[in-house]
């Protein structure tokens, strides 16, 4: 397991991968809390700071919300599933955004494997974890410690180069 302070901030991000598969083991207190920090700590839109975390480790709950997405079958597996709440009235998806990534850059530094995932069925989430109606989970990451085994995505490609990535002072 990596520590924090082993691993670049550079590092961190070009080495994270996406992961589905997780031992049956929870988030350390320790890990989780540095994991809330991370969220905590990212800009937000004039300081409005609005945006708030629903940690899920209860696995009948995990459970349950896995059928809230079209792609999400497969969360209740996860350890820990951090949900990204946001009200209608503050709706800033881009702060979320950023609490989602921070929150999974050191995720990975400290050993943990993530994926984010979208709950398409609002309906369901709410009913599940109870979101007041002036609120909406944009967003989950799942969190937990990698398997030695996983699988490899079915969807593993190559990435975009950077000169078809890439546009300078105009589109060509």
């Amino acid at each position: 397991m990596n520590d924090s302070s082993s691993m670049s901030a550079v590092d961190a991000v070009l080495t994270k991968r996406d992961v589905r598969h997780y031992q049956n083991k929870p988030v350390s207190d320790e890990h989780r809390e540095r994991l809330i920090q991370a969220a905590r700590m990212a800009g937000s839109a004039k300081n409005a700071e609005v945006n708030r975390l629903m940690l899920i480790d209860d696995a009948e709950v995990a459970e349950r919300l896995a059928g809230a997405g079209d792609f999400s079958a497969w969360i209740g597996s996860a350890p820990l599933i951090i949900g990204f709440v946001t009200p209608f009235e503050f709706d800033r998806p881009f702060d979320v955004g950023r609490m989602a990534q921070n929150t999974m850059i050191v995720a990975h530094s400290l050993g943990l494997a993530t994926c984010p995932v979208t709950l398409h069925h609002e309906d369901i989430t709410r009913a599940i974890l109870g979101i007041p109606e002036d609120h909406h989970m944009l967003m989950v990451v799942t969190v937990g410690y990698p398997v030695a085994d996983a699988p490899p995505s079915p969807l593993k490609r190559v990435r975009v180069g950077s000169d078809e990535l890439v546009h300078e002072n105009a589109w060509r």
